[in-house]
């Protein structure tokens, strides 16, 4: 996260409603830092005064020499549960594309101390855990503000002579949080008259925790987390049999944005290797002392018919296969040489079933292709994808693993294929 004080003359933009907030935000950070960012007001097409608001917006942006940018949601648009939760997401998908597009630093909004205080009143209500109580961190996010309350705000707006729009919506009791906001704190003050500042001590010792936390998983997947191509492989080893194991692969899980449950996880970290489990985006799969999140596949089943080399375009991979006189074959790990006699045409390109066998390269007689698979130690879900190529009813190679005994290129050969899979 940059510090605030080294943003002078950067581009930024900021979240701009143009209520006394961000009012507020914004004059503050003219005065008290000389930033000047761009502002980026949206307009969610749900109120008659929303356009009056956008109009007021651009007069402040021209009063006080800001650029202003204005985006307006389509009237119909808006869902009818959880309108709050819709509208957050698509202002802070809209400032991301815009401080992208603008090469800006930092986006900054108006969330003061009582907006933290109403946030950790809902989630708590909701059973949130610690991140979800102290609030999820994006280093691009600059809250200036955090530690402002609105007496502080409001003072500060009346000091300065600042105006701004009200925006109705506040007052009404349709929304959760409005609820939280003016209904919560008449019952507090009669159980606890000091509650706001017992309140604002514990999320300043929950974001202390939180702190300690995500440092101690950034340790932990520092060392225990790799990234192969799109997958997570975990290597839990003896964490397996900690008290908070389940916890900590959540924690990992959630970290890289797999959209997996608590239970989900649970259901694989009690299981035998080879247990897995499917969300909305992402796979887990035990793998012995180790967990492998990958991202949601749909199998493709089909069987390819090759009958000339524009049929390779067909496949859900790349292969090549390229002729190559037996002079120049020159064998190395990792490079696949095949007989020319196997990947003449036609062929069949297919994923490996129950019951298949083939003679794998090097071994005497012949063996099941799920028991070869296992042997290479071949996680489940890779296993799942795994093609062989077929001739005349017989496997010739097991792609990206084993070619058989009669695939394999003799010297007395013109030429062989180097068979290369992308």
């Amino acid at each position: 996260m940059y510090d605030i004080k080294d943003l002078s003359g950067e581009k930024t933009v900021v979240g701009f409603s143009g209520g006394v907030d961000s009012v507020v935000l914004v004059m503050h950070l003219l005065h008290q830092y000389q930033i000047r960012p761009y502002l980026l007001h949206v307009n969610y097409s749900l109120r008659e005064e929303a356009s009056e608001d956008a109009m007021w917006c651009k007069w402040f942006a021209n009063e006080y020499r800001f650029e202003l940018q204005v985006l307006t949601v389509p009237e119909g648009t808006a869902p009818e549960k959880n309108i709050q939760g819709w509208a957050r997401k698509i202002r802070y998908a809209w400032f991301k594309e815009q401080a992208d597009a603008l090469g800006a630093k930092a986006i900054f909004t108006a969330h003061h101390l009582d907006d933290r205080k109403e946030t950790f009143l809902m989630n708590a209500l909701r059973g949130a855990g610690l991140i979800g109580l102290t609030g999820l961190s994006n280093e691009q996010i600059i809250r200036p503000l955090k530690d402002w309350s609105k007496t502080q705000i409001l003072e500060y707006a009346k000091e300065h002579h600042l105006s701004w729009r009200e925006d109705a919506s506040n007052a009404t009791l349709k929304y959760t949080r409005n609820k939280v906001r003016l209904l919560l704190p008449q019952v507090l003050d009669k159980v606890e008259p000091r509650w706001q500042g017992g309140l604002s001590k514990t999320i300043e010792n929950l974001e202390r925790d939180r702190g300690l936390l995500l440092g101690f998983l950034d340790d932990f997947k520092a060392q225990h987390v790799r990234k192969i191509g799109e997958e997570y492989w975990v290597n839990f080893g003896p964490w397996t049999q900690r008290d908070y194991a389940h916890n900590l692969l959540y924690r990992v899980c959630t970290g890289i944005d797999a959209r997996l449950s608590f239970e989900e996880i649970g259901h694989v970290l009690e299981g035998a290797s080879g247990q897995r489990t499917e969300g909305r985006t992402h796979l887990l799969v035990k793998d012995r002392e180790a967990f492998i999140i990958a991202p949601r596949y749909v199998i493709d089943r089909r069987s390819y018919q090759i009958t000339c080399e524009a049929d390779l375009t067909t496949l859900p991979f790349r292969l090549s296969l390229t002729k190559t006189p037996i002079a120049a074959v020159e064998f190395a790990p990792g490079r696949e040489w095949i007989s020319a006699e196997v990947v003449n045409f036609p062929f069949t390109i297919r994923l490996w079933q129950p019951g298949d066998v083939f003679s794998p390269l090097g071994m005497k007689g012949t063996k099941k292709v799920a028991d070869f698979l296992n042997d290479m130690r071949v996680p489940r879900h890779h296993k799942d994808q795994t093609y062989v190529l077929e001739k005349q009813g017989v496997i010739h190679w097991v792609l990206g693993h084993r070619i058989s005994n009669d695939a394999k290129v003799v010297e007395s050969a013109e030429f062989a294929y180097l068979a290369e899979i992308n």
